[in-house]
């Protein structure tokens, strides 16, 4: 065999390799998009699934409160079953805690960002019905008011700690975990006196409780860096 002929063999078994990579690739890329696909439909159904959830939680709220709704009500209004709600949710509890992303409004979205509590207000005054039933019952109210104190406790957490000195973090800690109560016994009280302001004067006048409570920290905390 000529050098031509072997120049031109190798040169169809490289085009021929070329064409198996690309075909591979090709089907890569189809096997990915497959995968993308199917988890797009997958978070669409476990959306669907969460919101007949919730939506069947808060209409048996409205009906008869909290306690007496069981989770058999709960699977027979969303018609679902009983291995659904149990895929998504330990129990209620966690259904009117996680089923409802308003509880999460008071979050910081961002490390050093101020606290916004209008938005939550705003929507505690267009949910007045179902807030009302959750706070009329001892059980509801006590896993609502605990969920609150404990996402405002650590948001303040996030937002100040950077500021504290370390030999300060216990009564840092307390100062926090006050802040919190205070901020939620403000918000309760609101709801069970028929929510007598609006929500931007509450707004206002949480920013306002959240300084005072935490005044003296910012104060210690701006006489260390000067002193430094």
């Amino acid at each position: 065999m000529n050098k031509s002929s072997k120049k031109s063999g190798n040169e169809d078994r490289d085009r021929g390799g070329d064409r198996t990579r690309a075909a591979g690739k090709i089907a890569d890329r189809r096997v990915q998009d497959r995968r993308v696909q199917d988890r797009r439909v997958q978070d669409r159904r476990v959306q669907k699934s969460r919101k007949l959830l919730s939506d069947a939680l808060v209409s048996l709220i409205l009906e008869k409160g909290y306690d007496e709704v069981s989770i058999q009500d709960i699977i027979d209004r969303a018609n679902v079953g009983r291995s659904t709600f149990y895929s998504h949710y330990e129990n209620k509890e966690q259904l009117l805690l996680f089923g409802h992303e308003h509880l999460r409004a008071l979050s910081l979205r961002d490390a050093g960002r101020p606290f916004d509590f209008l938005p939550f207000y705003r929507h505690l005054a267009e949910m007045h019905e179902l807030v009302r039933k959750l706070l009329s019952a001892e059980k509801s109210e006590r896993v609502l008011t605990r969920s609150l104190e404990d996402i405002l406790q650590g948001s303040i957490c996030r937002l100040y700690a950077p500021r504290m000195a370390p030999e300060e973090g216990a009564l840092f800690m307390l100062r926090c975990e006050a802040a919190a109560a205070a901020l939620v016994r403000l918000m309760t009280s609101w709801v069970h006196k028929g929510m007598p302001c609006s929500p931007e004067r509450m707004a206002e006048e949480s920013t306002a409780l959240l300084q005072r409570v935490l005044a003296d920290e910012r104060a210690a905390a701006s006489g260390r860096t000067r002193s430094e």
